[in-house]
């Protein structure tokens, strides 16, 4: 059965070039262009993964993250981070908190990328 992913960014042409990559590994897609949707979306269905942009209008990456945690059904979804930002200090301590298993730095790198969502889907 195909791993399934959901990814979440408000820059739809992100979201669509990180779909069609993530296709070409054969993995199942889902997107959603903001926090609101993803919660939406992880309430219906399950995922192995879930690629979680910080940055975004409504309701951000971490916000939506700390949701997820304070959920019982939710609270052991994996995330990995997308993002164009270095947190601060403070905010990696934040952030790791609420225990991603990694962050993507954007713009992706193809092979790497690949070979992290590889290695974290076994």
């Amino acid at each position: 059965m195909k791993k399934t992913i959901l990814i979440v960014d408000d820059e739809l042409d992100i979201l669509e070039s990180v779909k069609m990559l993530l296709e070409t590994m054969d993995y199942k897609i889902t997107t959603a262009n903001n926090g609101i949707d993803a919660l939406k979306k992880l309430r219906k269905n399950k995922f192995d993964l879930m690629l979680l942009d910080i940055l975004m209008p409504k309701l951000s990456g971490i916000e939506t993250l700390k949701k997820i945690r304070a959920n019982s059904k939710l609270k052991n979804q994996k995330v990995v981070f997308l993002t164009v930002v270095s947190p601060t200090k403070a905010g990696k301590e934040l952030i790791n908190k609420l225990k991603p298993i990694d962050y993507i730095t954007k713009p992706i790198i193809n092979l790497s990328f690949k070979n992290k969502i590889k290695k974290i889907l076994g």
